[in-house]
């Protein structure tokens, strides 16, 4: 793709996210100078936004920060950059990742552009809702406990979580320091994008410590290395248990596909499968509480009317979301000296337990397979007053996030995921399991 031509494609999507009334994006971009030249030129890319891009707003969807803008570059940000990315804007999502649905926005909820009516999934909506719109072709957001893989699910698209540490989180305003980590997102089909974006962002960056041991990717190359005789998979049956029927059944429609072609599929239990979900809201509260402590009015977000520290404090703080506000009560509660033992380290106790089994698991297959979310995406304010409902969708996406290895999506069913997880360090095995259903001509949607 030439220059000009992209500079008049990113025009045309520009022109066409002004006009959208899917409320994906919180900031847009202006028309670029350059087109840099890279294995993604010309790729239209949306940035949640709570990565820094400099001299763009970063609201982290969030009034206390409708006003900052980033003075610098995050590294993924940079590296897409580079790669020949042209950024279209930044998107909507859940206040500062609260959220499983994308409607705790301080700007209104990102909307689902094949469900009409339903939410679009969090807290990475709008990158998901973009891709899924035709505004974007790929999107960068973050994965806390399903914040991509949800969202893609909901939206039909495919999404990464990398390998914890693979990818560099600086300047990435993240939910939960151990748990999150940039996500690409892209289009079905777009597998070689996913496959480039992987390779441009990750590997070793002097200023996030957790990418120390880090190594570049090489799922371009390897992108055709799925083969179905040689590959083992553990479905996890109790998974599937609680799911839908629409879910179940699309699930096993996907289950099929692969075993006819002559993937091996072993049907297995996973007994702390139990554990996880509370182990991650407890982990993600206390480490949510202590990162929130400087979005105080002084040293970050709007400064707070008031004659003393304390009195501005509390002014700006109002500003947060009711969720943002719940999580950080929780958070502060679990790391307090009376909930620390009962809560804190029991939670890290049952982390362990889930990332061995997890582990365990791995080291007999290539593939652990279930579906990303239990149902189909609901309706637009059916949970709103149900946090608890809220937090049990993301049941089958945060055993992942709590071991650190990777999991991916792909379509199976409109708002329906198949979701894919590997060993540490396997990203790449992942991009190349969903570009075979796409070789192999998977039809997610019914003809």
């Amino acid at each position: 793709m030439s220059s000009s031509h992209a500079r008049r494609l990113f025009s045309s999507r520009l022109r066409n996210a002004r006009m959208s009334q899917g409320n994906t994006f919180i900031t847009l971009s202006d028309e670029p100078a350059e087109v840099p030249e890279g294995p993604l030129h010309g790729v239209v890319l949306g940035i949640k936004d709570n990565f820094a891009v400099e001299g763009m707003r970063m609201t982290c969807a969030s009034r206390i920060l409708d006003s900052y803008t980033a003075p610098f570059d995050a590294t993924a940000v940079s590296r897409l950059k580079s790669a020949g990315c042209m950024i279209l804007g930044k998107n909507n999502m859940d206040e500062f990742a609260c959220g499983s649905s994308g409607e705790n926005s301080a700007y209104g909820p990102a909307l689902n552009p094949l469900l009409p009516g339903r939410v679009a999934g969090g807290s990475s909506s709008g990158s998901a809702a973009s891709v899924a719109e035709g505004l974007a072709d790929a999107a960068m957001g973050s994965d806390t406990g399903g914040s991509v893989r949800c969202p893609s699910a909901y939206c039909s698209v495919i999404g990464l979580k990398p390998t914890y540490g693979r990818v560099s989180r600086y300047g990435l305003v993240d939910l939960s320091m151990s748990l999150e980590g940039p996500a690409p997102m892209a289009a079905w089909g777009a597998e070689l994008t996913l496959a480039r974006m992987m390779d441009a962002v990750s590997g070793p960056d002097a200023r996030d410590q957790t990418t120390a041991f880090s190594t570049r990717t090489d799922a371009e190359r390897r992108i055709d290395s799925f083969e179905p005789r040689a590959t083992k998979v553990i479905l996890v049956q109790n998974a599937v248990e609680q799911c839908s029927a629409e879910v179940a059944g699309a699930f096993e429609r996907a289950i099929s596909f692969l075993a006819e072609r002559g993937v091996s599929i072993e049907r297995r239990r996973m007994s702390s499968l139990r554990l996880a979900l509370p182990a991650y809201y407890l982990l993600m509260y206390s480490e949510f509480a202590s990162a929130m402590q400087r979005f105080d009015g002084l040293k970050y977000g709007r400064r707070g009317a008031g004659f003393t520290p304390a009195e501005a404090m509390a002014d700006a703080r109002s500003l947060l979301g009711p969720e943002v506000r719940r999580r950080i009560l929780l958070g502060t509660y679990v790391t307090s000296r009376e909930g620390w033992s009962t809560w804190y380290e029991r939670a890290l106790s049952a982390r362990e337990q889930v990332s061995a089994e997890l582990t365990s698991m791995l080291q007999e297959c290539d593939y652990i397979a279930m579906p990303t979310m239990p149902a189909a995406p609901f309706a637009l304010g059916e949970r709103a007053s149900d946090p608890v409902s809220m937090y049990a969708a993301d049941i089958l996406t945060v055993p992942a996030n709590l071991s650190g290895i990777p999991a991916g999506t792909l379509p199976v069913g409109t708002g329906t995921g198949l979701q894919l997880l590997a060993g540490r360090n396997g990203d790449e095995s992942i991009i190349a399991a969903m570009h075979f259903f796409n070789r192999e001509g998977w039809k997610w949607r019914r003809e």
